[in-house]
């Protein structure tokens, strides 16, 4: 055990730590040159998922995986960009959509192309391995 923690368990919320920073840089290296942050890359897969429908902001935000995202901030970036479009509802004058414009369905396109083999982050683990620790983080988020 390394001397810093007190325990494994200690270990273990810091190897996770350690783990989701090494990823998310992973990701935003791959990123940088769409200048395009992960959170901003999230938010126009989603909305690519259901391009050329919209989605709510609210709609959004429960489809992110990060808990504490500013769908706001994230969403005004992506507008100054012209990367998305945010259109009153005409169903609920309250309500904001938001979708992809066409020329950005076709730009996630290309950046997605840099992911398709994401998983190689992960690769050298046996299948197996990928059982058990997908099990594992699943039990810890959902105890």
């Amino acid at each position: 055990m390394h001397k810093t923690y007190r325990n494994e368990y200690q270990r273990l919320i810091g190897n996770i730590h350690r783990t989701d920073g090494y990823i998310f840089n992973h990701f935003s290296q791959k990123l940088a040159p769409f200048d395009l942050s992960v959170q901003q890359y999230v938010v126009l897969r989603l909305l690519s998922n259901d391009y050329p429908n919209s989605l709510s902001a609210g709609e959004l935000k429960e489809r992110m995986t990060e808990l504490n995202s500013d769908v706001t901030r994230l969403t005004d970036r992506l507008v100054a960009k012209n990367l998305i479009i945010r259109e009153v509802d005409p169903q609920n004058r309250r309500r904001v959509n938001l979708r992809l414009t066409e020329h950005s369905k076709q730009f996630i396109d290309t950046v997605a192309v840099e992911f398709s083999d994401f998983e190689s982050i992960v690769s050298h683990l046996t299948d197996d391995e990928v059982h058990t620790l997908n099990t594992l983080l699943d039990k810890i988020r959902n105890r």
